[in-house]
């Protein structure tokens, strides 16, 4: 069905912290040869009708999102990036899992702004409204984009970046929510549950821990994980792959594309130095035979 084409189901738009809009980055996709699409914004199904009006006759597209979430391990609280596809949107309690993200990305915007306020007195009001403080995003860099064209000083713009620089943004530890709610919400919804890019966290450079916390997660239910990644060597490819037959578990492909400038030149599709080009995996063939994608009809 996917007539030899690619297929990336893990990129940004500008819903979260992408670059480009659902309409572009399908356009990229399908220069790029890309055949299966999902935007999987984080914490965010904001560009999913963008992307359902936009996509291509001969693209099949996947509902998806990215969840920030935790695990507890060695009673310590570990950050992941829990993937869901294929879900009903309008399901309750994955439609509240949304909403609170949303919430507390909000309540952490309006603290930086506050902050800011206290630091240089008087804002530029007009700008930092055009700033959408739903969205997840780097908050910090909106709000020195405003400074700038607010044509504030250097000294003010110059002041504000070494705070900023000493005090990195972040929505902290609070925002991320229990993997298992996370899980619960996206079966609850008729999803499929997939780990994202296992190598890319900094606990990654211990196998034991991957390994053991990748163990902890198919004890709570996931359906999959993503072998094949931009930022994931052949060999680590290779070792998930194992992980995934022992436990038959789905495996999927993204290139976690958020805009051109990548510093590692990363592509929709074609990942690093085209170290992706998947034309094929267990969740697209589950997905395809269920029949859970969406396409536009001629």
């Amino acid at each position: 069905m996917l007539n030899d084409k690619y297929i990336d189901l893990h990129i940004h738009s500008n819903n979260s912290d992408g670059t480009f809009s659902p309409k572009q980055l399908v356009d990229i996709a399908d220069k790029n040869n890309v055949g299966m699409l999902s935007i999987t914004d984080h914490d965010s199904i904001s560009g999913l009708e963008e992307l359902k009006c936009n996509i291509p006759y001969d693209m099949l597209g996947v509902k998806g999102i990215e969840f920030s979430s935790f695990i507890i391990d060695n009673n310590e609280k570990i950050k992941l990036h829990i993937l869901g596809y294929c879900f009903d949107e309008n399901n309750y309690l994955f439609q509240s899992l949304v909403k609170e993200m949303t919430e507390k990305r909000i309540d952490k915007h309006l603290k930086l702004l506050k902050e800011l306020k206290e630091k240089i007195k008087k804002i530029p009001e007009e700008e930092l409204k055009k700033i959408n403080i739903n969205k997840y995003c780097w908050f910090d860099r909106k709000v020195i984009s405003c400074l700038e064209q607010a044509k504030y000083s250097k000294e003010v713009i110059d002041e504000i970046k070494m705070y900023y620089k000493a005090n990195r943004f972040s929505y902290g530890s609070d925002y991320d929510l229990d993997v298992k709610r996370v899980i619960e919400a996206i079966h609850l919804a008729g999803g499929y549950v997939i780990f994202a890019h296992p190598m890319a966290y900094k606990f990654s450079n211990d196998k034991d821990t991957v390994l053991r916390i990748i163990n902890k997660l198919i004890q709570m239910g996931i359906d999959g994980i993503e072998i094949y990644q931009s930022d994931c060597l052949s060999v680590d490819t290779l070792w998930l792959g194992k992980i995934v037959n022992d436990n038959n578990l789905l495996y999927s492909v993204g290139s976690d594309f958020h805009r051109v400038l990548n510093s590692d030149g990363r592509q929709i599709g074609l990942g690093i130095n085209n170290n992706l080009c998947i034309k094929e995996t267990s969740l697209t063939n589950k997905i395809i035979k269920c029949k859970k994608y969406f396409r536009r009809v001629k």
